[in-house]
């Protein structure tokens, strides 16, 4: 006799774990583990970021950065140090049941308003110099973790690199840019194996629209994994670290990176 009590709870388990896992992509941003940066953070005021960015309401906006400002955080600790390590507890927050799924969707918005506003600087090449390498950052149509490839662009843009970000672009806006720009590197976000077939089809679209050979690099969370990346998807590299993408492809970067900075304050 077929157990229909049996497929209900199978597929109440399924509808939570799509709803995790879109959770987690969503800040999969844990967008570079600064692991340089990570001891320099103030943990009463990284609780209190988190607290703000997590209060109720529709408004995404928040008093928190005027506070990390007036207790001396300077632009890259609060873009390279607080928003990880605020995304990564709100993460840690659901993994553990004690937040919502709406929790981590304003979060997850607030981080995301935050880092745009305070990156705002740097996103068009005015700030960059005519001569700086030009790399192309990915987040395919499908994923949902926006806040780790605007997290990657924003530290890239500080270190003097020209970035093309394509957020939910569709296959053919992205291979036409490709085919009309050279790249000194291409960098597409994955967030889980079940993305890598899809990856793999895009990297060999991509290498067929390119004028030229040029390094593709595989990241986000699906870099954590043991399979290997660059054999299931043709890339040339992975990594998760903007940093290391740009040295593993050769790419030199004009300004030192922002971890750097950071690191010496």
């Amino acid at each position: 006799m077929h157990d229909t009590r049996k497929d209900q709870a199978s597929g109440d388990h399924d509808r939570h774990g799509d709803v995790k896992s879109l959770a987690a992509q969503v800040l999969s941003a844990l967008a570079q583990r600064s692991g340089q940066s990570a001891h320099m953070l103030d943990e009463a005021l990284l609780a209190r970021f988190c607290s703000d960015v997590l209060k109720a309401g529709k408004s995404i906006q928040t008093d928190s950065v005027t506070e990390l400002q007036r207790h001396g955080a300077d632009v890259a600790t609060i873009l390279d140090g607080y928003i990880p390590a605020a995304a990564r507890e709100l993460g840690e927050r659901w993994c553990r049941d004690e937040l919502g799924f709406a929790d981590v969707t304003m979060g997850a918005a607030r981080l995301q308003a935050i880092l745009r506003e305070l990156s705002a600087p740097w996103v068009t090449d005015a700030m960059t110099p005519a001569d700086a390498p030009n790399v192309m950052l990915i987040v395919p149509l499908e994923e949902f973790h926006t806040l780790g490839g605007m997290s990657a662009a924003s530290q890239l843009r500080r270190m003097g690199i020209s970035v093309c970000l394509c957020l939910g672009q569709s296959e053919e806006e992205i291979l036409q840019k490709v085919a009309a720009r050279r790249f000194d590197m291409i960098a597409i976000s994955v967030s889980c194996r079940q993305k890598l077939d899809a990856a793999r089809r895009l990297i060999g679209e991509i290498r067929a629209a390119a004028s030229g050979a040029v390094p593709i690099v595989i990241g986000g969370r699906v870099v954590e994994t043991s399979d290997d990346v660059c054999a299931l998807t043709g890339a040339d590299h992975a990594t998760a670290d903007p940093r290391e993408a740009l040295n593993l492809c050769g790419v030199r970067a004009p300004v030192p990176a922002p971890h750097d900075r950071l690191a010496r304050i």
